[in-house]
């Protein structure tokens, strides 16, 4: 039996690779490092970074590895504040992390496909607030989408959760951007043709490493593989009945075995295994690398001439796209990631957004490419390409000249260095920002986008250019032309910094702020800068004010809308009904708000008829009404308008309604010391002295009706000019003294309960009215609640009255003299006469009797 060994592609991503040679470097010159978690998914490379002393806790003076999977930009705020910050952040998965904050201020609602507690989808939902991590299709309610991925996803499995994703938001607009890894993409094709090919495979990588998982998974489907993370377990494996029986099964045969590992995975792993199976099985190696090695005839004897032609083709194409050579090519695809670019025959090149020159939206399919092979990866036929690394001489002169001219100089911020902060220029050149120079505050988030520098300091030592760069000189330079170029009236586009409850700071062109007061925010006056501006988003705003000399901005959003008032001429005439809503109530009247932008007034003259009222019991915030136009001025943008009209005058017609002598009802709506308010219907109020509340004697009127009585009461008097009511509450029952009148005469005798002193005697309570027992009537004295017998001596009317006396003496002594009874009765007559005279100047005192007290 012969074995044939057949590398697929393997060893590190390009990301990884860069996060771990980078720390094994700074380690060998030994800087203190840490991190908060793997730096890779590969247990034999994490054993390596640790003994060469990365830690995982932090110590003093040691610095912080953000590692390739990238961390949530509060997080390395918070590490920035004690430790100095290495950021080894994937290129690829920080342009993810780009994408999604750019789909987001775009106004999508941004659904990552992907694992929520990997450490990448931690990291971009922290650079995208309201981004969704999910790997189950869901109904989204927003009606924009956008769809990316994890970089390490399955590509099969992402195109499948896009198409249930579209079923279960039907009509709504969906972008979808595959931002899957080009190398993940590459290994996951690379496994399927390894697996169709060999007999066995062996995927080499960290067990808990998503990619490599998945490699593992696509090559199950088509033959037997195994999943290992080095020569330890493969050893194992060989051992176990299964795998021998495939060496048993192709003993009369050629066993081809499988190679290839995850992009978590060092190269040298993989030569472990392969070296393993060689020295133990016999066996040779068969890659694209060797092919050259092996004759024409062996190739036929093993696969189709066909395909071996095309191999033998590409191996030639490979030689002439060597590391370090410049190459041209033509732009096939441009992705979130970076540029595919067909270098000819079947060389793919792949330019990673950091080596390009320009920015990626700068780029077009169908352009020409030219850039040096930095790596390539003859097992795929993949280069990398950088395109800006030839063009690092044109860049050092154009900078060179910036310094002389003052011409502005593009760049990126790449890191936090000693005093200052590390400075990628056109993509290409390093320069050094000091921290005096950098206008960014202390504990501020680096910025990432691309700036603009002016170069204050250019030489060169040796083979390295010692560059140094000013966003401050810059910013102030920018900051004078801005002032001196603009005037009210011109529009600016701004970020919006941040909002409060007076308005909203707008940075506009990233060099000045501006403020856009509540009142300049929308033609609907209750209209908040809150409620329609957010923390982060785009806008235009209308310069209203410009202070040059104080740099003060004063900006219009509003100014940028149509204006509701220039229609409201013909749409609204004196004299016609309208509908609004109350947007607030003042003492002096109500303001109503007719339509966005267009306010009416209601003064308080024109909500009641009748004297002035409380304007809250008639009205709330958010109540709709119905007005009439009553004045319109355009100019001045105001309208007067009357809520009473609508309802009309309600004594317009109350004496049809309410006749001097008919009954009626009504609500208490004030007690006074003289009588009562009475409220007929809502602005029509009746007053009822003291002496019509009741046809006994009211001492105290508050022990005989409150506040919020409904009571029946007969109309005795309306003014109409005067807007005036009287009424009596006791007319509007029957007269008690007649009917006691009716049945009783002088000389019967009656029961009387005692309810009241008075000076001389006692008033009685009998069958409903109230008689007067006085002392010289009664053998003792008597006490509330007592309970007598006694005769009628005195019967005598008085308008509507009777005065009515009662003794007990005459009760027990029937035969008592007339002389001492008509003694009595002048006592008793004189005290009637003075309390009857005392009552009357009570009760005289008229009260208010219309509107509301």
């Amino acid at each position: 039996m012969s074995i044939e060994v057949i590398k697929g592609p393997n060893g590190f991503c390009f990301g990884v690779e860069n996060a771990v040679n980078e720390i094994i470097k700074r380690l060998k010159k030994g800087e203190k490092l840490f991190t908060n978690g793997e730096v890779v998914h590969n247990k034999n490379v994490l054993e390596k970074l640790k003994t060469l002393g990365l830690k995982y806790e932090p110590e003093k003076d040691a610095i912080f590895v953000v590692r390739a999977h990238g961390l949530p930009p509060e997080e390395i705020e918070r590490i920035n504040k004690n430790h100095k910050i290495i950021d080894l952040t994937c290129p690829i998965v920080n342009n993810n992390f780009k994408l999604g904050v750019k789909l987001e201020q775009e106004g999508y609602r941004v659904v990552a496909f992907g694992k929520k507690n990997h450490p990448e989808m931690i990291a971009l939902s922290g650079h995208v607030k309201n981004s969704i991590v999910t790997m189950e299709p869901f109904v989204v309610p927003d009606d924009k989408i956008a769809i990316i991925s994890q970089t390490t996803s399955s590509q099969e499995d992402f195109f499948e959760f896009v198409e249930k994703m579209k079923e279960k938001n039907l009509g709504k607009e969906i972008k979808v951007i595959n931002t899957i890894c080009k190398v993940t993409v590459e290994r996951e094709n690379a496994a399927k043709q390894l697996a169709k090919l060999c007999n066995l495979v062996i995927v080499v990588g960290g067990k808990n490493s998503s990619n490599t998982r998945k490699l593992f998974q696509i090559s199950t489907k088509y033959t037997r593989t195994l999943h290992v993370e080095g020569v330890y377990e493969l050893e194992q494996e060989l051992k176990t009945p299964e795998i021998s029986e495939i060496f048993k099964k192709n003993n009369s045969s050629t066993l081809k075995i499988g190679l290839i590992s995850g992009t978590s995975t060092d190269s040298k792993d993989v030569d472990d295994v392969f070296y393993y199976i060689i020295e133990n099985y016999g066996g040779r190696e068969l890659c694209m690398a060797d092919l050259n090695n092996i004759s024409r005839k062996e190739l036929l004897e093993e696969v189709s001439s066909e395909s071996f032609e095309q191999l033998l083709n590409e191996y030639e194409h490979m030689n002439q796209v060597g590391r370090g050579k410049i190459v041209e090519g033509v732009i096939t695809e441009i992705s979130a990631t970076g540029l595919t670019v067909d270098l000819g025959g079947k060389v793919t090149g792949f330019v990673p957004l950091e080596e390009l020159f320009k920015e990626i939206h700068e780029y077009k399919v169908g352009d020409k490419l030219r850039g040096r092979v930095e790596k390539i990866n003859e097992e795929d036929g993949t280069a990398i390409i950088s395109e800006k690394r030839p063009m690092e001489k044109f860049v050092l002169e154009e900078i060179s000249k910036a310094k002389d001219s003052g011409k502005i100089i593009h760049g990126k911020i790449v890191e936090r260095t000693k005093g200052g902060y590390k400075v990628l220029l056109e993509n290409t050149v390093e320069a050094f920002l000091p921290g005096s120079e950098s206008n960014i505050k202390e504990g501020e988030e680096l910025p990432r986008g691309k700036m603009q520098f002016a170069v204050i300091s250019f030489e060169i030592r040796g083979r390295r250019p010692n560059i140094v760069v000013s966003r401050k000189r810059l910013f102030q330079r920018l900051v004078d032309e801005f002032y001196t170029n603009r005037k009210p009236g011109d529009v600016v586009e701004g970020i919006v910094e941040n909002v409060d409850d007076k308005g909203a700071i707008v940075r506009i062109a990233g060099i000045t702020t501006g403020f856009v007061p509540n009142s300049e925010v929308s033609y609907n006056t209750s209209t908040k800068a809150k409620d329609v501006i957010n923390i982060g988003k785009t806008m235009k705003f209308l310069i209203k004010e410009i202070n040059p000399e104080k740099k003060r901005l004063l900006l219009s959003l509003k100014a940028l809308l149509p204006d509701p008032w220039e229609n409201v001429p013909k749409k609204y005439q004196i004299g016609q009904s309208v509908t609004g809503v109350v947007v607030s109530v003042k003492p002096f009247g109500f303001f109503v708000r007719l339509e966005e932008g267009v306010e009416g007034f209601v003064p308080i003259e024109e909500v009641f008829w009748s004297k002035k009222g409380n304007l809250n019991e008639v009205v709330s915030v958010g109540d709709f009404v119905k007005l009439q136009v009553l004045e319109i001025n355009p100019e001045k943008r105001q309208m007067k308008l009357s809520y009473k009209s609508v309802a009309g005058d309600p004594w317009e017609n109350l004496a049809k309604k309410m006749p001097e002598g008919s009954i009626a009802q009504g609500k208490v709506i004030k007690v006074l010391p003289n009588g009562v308010i009475i409220e007929i219907e809502p602005e029509v109020t009746a007053f009822c002295n003291i002496s019509e509340i009741s046809w006994n004697f009211v001492d105290n009127i508050e022990d005989v009706i409150k506040e919020g009585d409904i009571v029946h009461f007969q109309i005795l008097n309306i003014d109409t000019v005067n807007k005036k009511i009287r009424v009596s509450i006791r007319k509007a029952i029957p007269n008690p003294w007649e009917n006691f009148a009716k049945v009783h005469k002088e000389g019967d005798v009656v029961k009387a309960k005692i309810i009241k002193f008075v000076e001389k005697g006692y008033i009685g309570l009998c069958e409903s009215i109230e008689v007067y027992i006085p002392k010289s009537q009664v053998y003792e004295n008597l006490n509330l609640g007592d309970e007598i017998d006694g005769k009628i001596i005195k019967l005598e009317q008085q308008k509507d009255i009777y005065k009515v006396i009662v003794s007990p003496k005459a009760y027990d002594n029937p035969i008592a003299t007339q002389k001492e009874q008509d003694k009595d009765f002048g006592k008793v007559s004189m005290e009637v006469n003075i309390s009857d005279e005392s009552e009357k100047q009570k009760q005289n005192t008229d009260g208010t009797v219309g509107g509301k007290k």
